[in-house]
């Protein structure tokens, strides 16, 4: 999505300046869809303006620089509307700790185990705080994508736990077939193992 339709998006909700829409940009719901930085921003508001999509007026403040606030107008509501049809593109998914699962074949047992662990404790408390918000989302089309959020959290948070065990036999079968690792001293890195072997 580009910057433009979510500054837009953010201006529908309230007037605000660059900096509350960064802000709301970085907070639920906006910041599950989508990750922008101040760099896009900015000329994002420049551009908007230029268009006529949004007004920008000087408000004064106390004890501190004047701040601009945006507001969106009818034909940047309309801009946002016609945005929004578009058919979205594709989703493009980015996880750290996926990316160092499938990794984990170079990493100690201990340690991936314990990323599982510390992954499962992080959705146990992102399922808190959204239960914690469940009587706050009314409108149903937010509705119906927080419920859709809270099932994806849920399912792999059930997902990591029921399979857990599956992971941990998996690895220690590696390592015995690999004979990098003695049974007694399952937490040791592959290639300490084979240093200790060789006298290293």
């Amino acid at each position: 999505m580009e910057t433009k339709t979510l500054c837009l998006a953010v201006l529908l909700c309230r007037d605000s300046s660059g900096y509350e829409i960064k802000k709301r940009l970085d907070e639920p719901p906006f910041c599950h869809f989508q990750d922008t930085g101040f760099g896009s921003i900015y000329p994002a508001l420049t551009r908007l303006a230029n268009e006529g999509l949004i007004e920008g007026t000087e408000l004064a403040q106390d004890k501190r620089p004047d701040k601009r606030v945006f507001s969106l107008t009818e034909d940047g509501r309309a801009q946002l509307i016609e945005a929004l049809m578009q058919p979205p593109g594709p989703d493009r998914f980015r996880s750290d700790f996926l990316f160092s699962l499938f990794m984990s074949d170079l990493l100690p047992r201990s340690h991936v185990l314990g990323m599982v662990d510390r992954r499962i404790a992080a959705l146990n408390q992102t399922l808190e705080e959204m239960g914690e918000c469940d009587a706050k989302v009314t409108r149903r089309a937010r509705r119906f994508v927080f419920d859709l959020g809270y099932s994806f959290y849920e399912n792999e948070r059930n997902f990591l736990m029921a399979n857990r065990h599956r992971l941990e036999q998996e690895i220690a079968e590696d390592e015995m077939a690999s004979g990098a690792f003695d049974s007694t001293d399952s937490d040791r890195h592959p290639v300490e193992a084979l240093e200790g072997e060789n006298g290293s």
